[in-house]
């Protein structure tokens, strides 16, 4: 029975994947959690399942054109180095000072997501995503305008960012990565997603062999997750590139809220229970 459970999570885990481009670990691990694995051992299983939602979303988005790696490689470069000292800060910080802090930052990007939403012009039968997404992004000010100045420096500097929170978290960075795609090196929803699930995919892989190694991958468990996951990935992946910019981006934000609202309560209740 358990097993069929872990299919339908994996399955839950690749539909966020697939929507939002982000890890499936605020849905694993909690689940895997209460049906009695060790937290090491459930993030070890969601690194895998990671793993596989990630690279069939990230096919599926480039299957429909909607994957560029272009100026996504610098995040990468800079996301293995920050996910190192993330992980040595990891162990000197209180659990739910992270949860907390995580839940807020999804709060902020659905807030952000939403309005981005709101505001992108409805699709006219002749454009693209690309065109629209260029006049939600055009006029930039402040500090926008310093990161687009220079792709490969912003890339390398924020990537490092992403690492040392993926490193203190867990997880593969997927929020973060599409923040920067979208905002600022300016790909369209549909570019960001599919680009950061391919960019998670590597974190994702090496946290899941790290794991095996250390012996902390339950492989049955993370091989029904991750059969799971190819549904619920392909699924939710076809559907995201068949809706358009505005659709996506209040979709995306709606999400965000959601596991924000599930995380905090999430982490509180653990805390109130020790």
């Amino acid at each position: 029975m358990n097993y069929v459970l872990i299919l339908i999570i994996g399955c839950g885990a690749g539909i966020v994947t697939g929507l939002i481009g982000a890890s499936g670990v605020m849905v694993v691990v909690p689940a895997l959690t209460l049906l009695g694995y060790s937290a090491t051992n459930a993030i070890g299983a969601s690194l895998f399942i990671d793993t596989i939602a990630s690279l069939v979303v990230a096919w599926t988005y480039y299957q429909n054109k909607n994957l560029n790696l272009k100026e996504g490689a610098w995040i990468v470069i800079g996301s293995v180095a920050g996910a190192q000292v993330g992980s040595l800060l990891s162990p000197h910080i209180p659990d739910f000072g992270l949860g907390a802090a995580f839940s807020v930052f999804l709060l902020i990007s659905a807030v952000i997501f939403w309005v981005r939403g709101a505001r992108a012009p409805l699709p006219a039968p002749d454009d693209d995503n690309k065109a629209n997404d260029s006049s939600a992004n055009s006029q930039p000010s402040g500090i926008l305008k310093l990161l687009r100045a220079n792709v490969i420096v912003s890339g390398l500097l924020l990537g490092f960012l992403v690492g040392v929170v993926s490193g203190l978290l867990g997880a593969g960075g997927g929020v973060m990565i599409l923040l920067i795609l979208v905002f600022v090196m300016q790909y369209t929803m549909h570019e960001g997603i599919g680009t950061s699930t391919l960019i998670m995919a590597f974190t994702a892989a090496s946290g899941a062999i790290g794991h095996a190694i250390t012996s902390s991958l339950p492989l049955k468990a993370a091989i029904f997750g991750a059969i799971g996951t190819l549904a619920g990935g392909r699924l939710a992946a076809t559907f995201a590139n068949k809706v358009n910019e505005k659709v996506l981006s209040k979709v995306v934000g709606g999400i965000f809220a959601v596991l924000a609202v599930v995380m905090f309560i999430t982490q509180g209740k653990t805390t109130i229970g020790h």
